[in-house]
């Protein structure tokens, strides 16, 4: 988790995360209520799935650069 608990973050190396591959995030999600949870992935396109947010490397990393992950 980043940002003082407010951001929790996966890394899958995988090029489509499936529904099944979720459950351990959302998981997570129900206990420590993270403001953001994103998976970051070999994804081509940024897409959402409920409360996560799943997201290329690219763009995660060009997030994080500016300012747009941990604010």
């Amino acid at each position: 988790m980043l940002g003082n608990g407010e951001v929790a973050i996966e890394v899958k190396g995988t090029s489509r995360v499936e529904d099944k591959a979720l459950r351990p995030l959302r998981a997570f999600i129900d206990e420590y209520a993270p403001r953001k949870a994103l998976v970051v992935c070999n994804e081509p396109a940024e897409r959402v799935v409920g409360p996560i947010r799943i997201v290329p490397w690219e763009v995660f990393l060009q997030s994080l650069w500016a300012g747009e992950i941990i604010s």
